[in-house]
């Protein structure tokens, strides 16, 4: 899935693409980049101006964020020959 870039160029939190109501509590918070974001992710619901519904929006936005960004590595082993019972002895 391609990275959906921000529609707003001065969105801190590209990619996550939050609601206007989610930007406000963000800004009345004065958390203004990604790593803070995600520093107080797991207490967003404390935030005064934030409601729950949103703070799940955020968190979720975050989940989805952090999956895409995941590497997959597929390690493959070469087949070692097999040894006949006979050649062991």
């Amino acid at each position: 899935m391609p990275r959906s870039p921000s529609h707003n160029p001065d969105d801190p939190f590209d990619g996550l693409m939050l609601p206007m109501s989610a930007w406000k509590a963000l800004e009345d918070a004065k958390i203004i980049m990604l790593a803070q974001l995600k520093a107080v992710a797991h207490r967003l619901e404390q935030i005064q101006s934030m409601d729950s519904e949103t703070a799940q929006v955020i968190k979720d936005r975050l989940a989805r964020l952090s999956a895409r960004r995941t590497v997959r590595v597929r390690l493959i082993f070469t087949k070692q020959p097999r040894r006949s019972a006979a050649a062991g002895q």
